[in-house]
């Protein structure tokens, strides 16, 4: 990629790559494929193919509650999640990314939500959030085949209804070569954003991922996590009383505990860890 390609926006690094979500055949200069009747839509240094409907997000009122926080604070939720979250994540992603030149090499996040690693990575998902460079269905991504060298996919597949047709998604638009780092909960309380469908164990993982090659899966938040995670859910079904909306009040007093999160710091290394993981961390490469 030439000096000037670097000095592109993300969203001017995105055309060369783009391709009917459909088809995957070549789009013309209006975003558009003719055979399929797809198109997309720009929006000043956003482009949209589909993605979530404003409805589909405020279905669930702790989903709700998160996307009003999400839409007012912006770049400061992330921060707020590294706090208060019994999930530690961003030892992961920053030595996954500083393998790659960014100036050089297209890396995705897939399932950004309002997170920006890096300024050059390309930031997709299915809410149009201030820092989203492209919104997609992430099953059906409006990329060419073989033209990422890297993605990123945090906390997303248990939010997709087919994570086997997202992690073919992975594999098509990845380059040979590439590589993938991807988080998935494993003992986790049920958490929409803006819907949540399943969780994964270890072997899980390995299989979902198996038509990649040298695929890693490890622990990536530990046994205090997942039951820091169910107690602070437990307090606060026990202190409402049956109330649905004290029960909704009172879950972000609960995360007053997430401090001892640290504690798996330890716990985390224990070679039996993924009996009890809150998540697990994968790294494959496409062959």
């Amino acid at each position: 990629m030439t000096a000037t390609a670097v000095a592109a926006s993300p969203l001017d690094r995105l055309a060369a790559v783009l391709a009917c979500p459909s088809c995957h055949g070549p789009l013309d200069g209006a975003y558009a494929c003719v055979p399929c009747g797809v198109r997309g839509d720009r929006r000043g240094g956003q482009l949209r193919f589909g993605g979530f409907h404003e409805a589909e997000t405020r279905d669930d009122p702790l989903n709700r509650m998160k996307e009003t926080v999400k839409r007012r604070f912006g770049r400061v939720y992330p921060l707020a999640i590294q706090v208060v979250s019994p999930v530690l994540l961003r030892r992961f992603v920053r030595p996954f990314l500083a393998g790659f030149d960014l100036d050089r090499e297209l890396v995705a996040d897939l399932g950004c939500g309002t997170n920006r690693y890096d300024p050059r990575l390309l930031c997709v998902d299915g809410s149009p959030y201030a820092n989203v460079d492209l919104v997609s269905d992430l099953r059906a991504l409006p990329l060419g085949d073989a033209t990422l060298d890297g993605l990123v996919s945090v906390a997303v597949l248990e939010h997709v209804p087919d994570p086997q047709a997202h992690v073919r998604e992975m594999w098509r638009v990845l380059k040979p070569g590439g590589r993938l780092v991807c988080y998935v909960p494993f003992m986790q309380p049920f958490h929409a954003s803006p819907y949540d469908y399943q969780r994964y164990t270890r072997p899980g993982m390995e299989r979902l991922f198996a038509d990649f090659e040298a695929v890693d899966v490890r622990t990536g938040a530990g046994p205090t996590s997942a039951m820091l995670w169910v107690v602070q859910e437990w307090l606060a079904l026990l202190l409402s009383c049956g109330s649905s909306r004290l029960y909704r009040l009172l879950t972000p007093l609960m995360w007053l505990l997430s401090p001892l999160k640290l504690l798996d710091v330890l716990l985390a290394r224990h070679p039996d860890a993924a009996v009890v993981a809150s998540g697990f961390v994968v790294e494959a490469r496409k062959a």
